[in-house]
């Protein structure tokens, strides 16, 4: 992003502000001086912000990258295949989950397992049913709906790429219309944790180049998006900072599969720390 994302936060907080004290003859001077001095500081409350952040949120999610991917499996172009699902967050870990942020995190996860299993064509009744669950405790259960809609057969590239596009913009909106622009930064946090691991496996095969197919470039520039984010909304929403902290060093991991199975003990290192 080319403009701070506080930094945008900051002057409509200011606008924001001065509409409310010309609106209010109780605020005294003094009152007001110190709110626009911490709209300055950034240190605004989050609830002071809701419509802007809500606005600058979807539009930079709303411009992560697409990827050729979904489209290169359904063709059978790539194949995505591991040589067990060991790797995958079990199920009974969401009997360990308290916070919300964890919760998210590992919405986030199983939401990507989900997802490698579908592409594998194997069961997934039983992530299904935890992320069941997960969606009732965030109060999100649109999201469940969201993610099994199902792309039009034989659908062309730019068909699946647009139902793809349009299925994530859809659970950016109803995110942020549900007041869970927080949960949906862990969410996609925890995914791009998982899917990292599933890159960093051993047992992954492509059948096709994984560069042409989009998988390192499009990793790299969704989790620098994430972070860019997290990162500037830690102030208002305290979980954001250790997501931030911990998926830091995600994106130089990722860059080639070979980087990534030399890193695959930090990153199960990194998802365990997110659920912690």
């Amino acid at each position: 992003m080319k403009k701070s994302f506080v930094s945008l936060l900051t002057i409509a907080a200011i606008t924001f502000g001065m509409v409310s004290c010309n609106s209010s003859k109780k605020q005294d001077a003094a009152e007001q001086k110190v709110e626009e001095e911490a709209a300055i500081a950034g240190e605004v409350s989050k609830g002071l912000l809701t419509a802007e952040l809500k606005d600058e949120v979807t539009r930079f999610l709303k411009d992560m990258p697409d990827s050729e991917l979904p489209y290169k499996v359904s063709t059978g172009e790539v194949t995505i295949s591991v040589a067990n699902t060991d790797f995958m967050l079990p199920v009974s870990k969401v009997s360990e989950l308290n916070t919300q942020a964890q919760k998210a995190r590992a919405c986030g996860i199983y939401f990507a397992d989900l997802n490698v299993l579908k592409a594998m064509k194997k069961p997934t009744t039983d992530i299904e049913n935890v992320l069941v669950k997960l969606t009732t405790d965030l109060d999100i259960p649109f999201a469940i709906d969201i993610m099994k809609e199902s792309a039009p057969t034989n659908a062309s590239k730019e068909e699946l790429s647009k139902f793809m596009k349009n299925q994530e913009n859809k659970l950016i909106d109803a995110m942020m219309e549900n007041d869970k622009a927080d949960v949906e930064l862990e969410l996609l946090g925890g995914m791009a944790v998982e899917y990292a691991i599933v890159y960093a496996n051993p047992g992954l095969v492509v059948k096709g180049d994984a560069i042409s197919a989009g998988l390192s470039e499009n990793m790299e520039k969704r989790i620098g998006i994430i972070q860019q984010i997290t990162a500037d909304l830690a102030k208002y929403y305290p979980d954001l900072e250790q997501l931030g902290t911990t998926i830091a060093p995600l994106s130089g991991m990722v860059a080639t599969i070979n980087t990534a199975r030399e890193s695959k003990a930090k990153i199960e290192e990194m998802r365990a720390n997110l659920l912690k």
